[in-house]
């Protein structure tokens, strides 16, 4: 007998799940245990269901709204429509061969999302790379990959950038510290080409490509901190999502305190410790200078 290899929900598939997770958790709806037993299903299947790993065809989400009693019918519309779209798998499922599971789910929100705040601590955010910093951060981090692998992957970077020029553009926030200006990846040539990519960015994209630099002399530290991103989408009913990138492993955080957590630190660093945007392109133009100098 043949076995069905079961597949990774896509990254809707989860958004679908964390928003009927805080509809049942609003309110008086009661436990998991409670709702299942009322619509005549496992335990098993409402957590499937909440984590994403078992779809949720129309009647048992319609059985779901109703015992959550979501009357807003611009929010059942869109739990709809999120459901039927998590059934399509994008490029960011195909690329599972090539990449992470956690990547491809990483590029599936950012695909989605409205806007993204990125602090990066050691390296250009991975969405303003040009190829060759991208392919000699990829040459640190995996010297060893096929050559094949090796062009996949910085074809998958390259194609990120298209959220850029889709009709709705993801709008970037950043902020970078200024140390990452003085890692030479790739050579003087090539960090000079990625500095003049962040500037050509900045002005080819006003108010979608915003960076703001972290002096190395802020009281408040980036670093400190470590690089994570939240993601943000364009519905008030989906909530934002954390990505927190370590040295060996990856994960995306839900839960709404620890999100206003990374949020309020976000915003402290932006607001308060970084230069603002016109102060922070004059400070990479002057490491460009000194690239193209040296």
């Amino acid at each position: 007998m043949a076995t069905r290899r079961m597949l990774q929900p896509t990254a809707r598939q989860v958004r679908l799940g964390s928003i009927l997770r805080g509809l049942r958790e609003e309110g008086t709806h009661g436990s998991g245990s409670s709702v299942a037993r009322e619509l005549g299903w496992s335990e098993s299947k409402l957590s499937r269901i909440e984590s994403g790993r078992l779809g949720v065809n129309d009647a048992d989400l319609r059985a779901l709204l109703d015992r959550y009693e979501v009357k807003d019918r611009g929010l059942r519309a869109y739990v709809v429509d999120l459901r039927r779209r998590g059934n399509v798998r994008g490029w960011e499922t195909d690329i599972r061969s090539v990449v992470s599971a956690v990547y491809a789910d990483y590029i599936g929100y950012e695909s989605d999302a409205s806007d993204t705040y990125n602090a990066e601590t050691t390296l250009i955010p991975g969405l303003l790379q040009t190829h060759d910093y991208a392919a000699a951060v990829l040459d640190q981090h995996l010297p060893d990959i096929p050559e094949e692998e090796r062009r996949e992957r910085l074809t998958i970077r390259d194609k990120r950038q298209e959220v850029f020029g889709r009709p709705n553009p993801l709008v970037f926030w950043g902020v970078i510290s200024e140390s990452v200006f003085r890692h030479a990846i790739g050579g003087p040539a090539v960090m000079a080409a990625q500095l003049e990519h962040l500037l050509t960015l900045a002005k080819d994209y006003p108010g979608t490509v915003n960076i703001h630099v972290l002096p190395e002399a802020a009281k408040s530290h980036a670093a400190l901190f470590g690089p994570f991103v939240i993601f943000s989408f364009p519905e008030k009913w989906e909530p934002d999502i954390v990505y927190l990138e370590g040295l060996t492993s990856n994960r995306f955080l839900e839960e709404a305190d620890e999100v206003r957590s990374y949020s309020r630190l976000f915003n402290r660093l932006m607001m308060s410790d970084s230069f603002r945007g016109p102060e922070s392109l004059e400070l990479i133009e002057g490491h460009l200078k000194n690239y193209r100098q040296g």
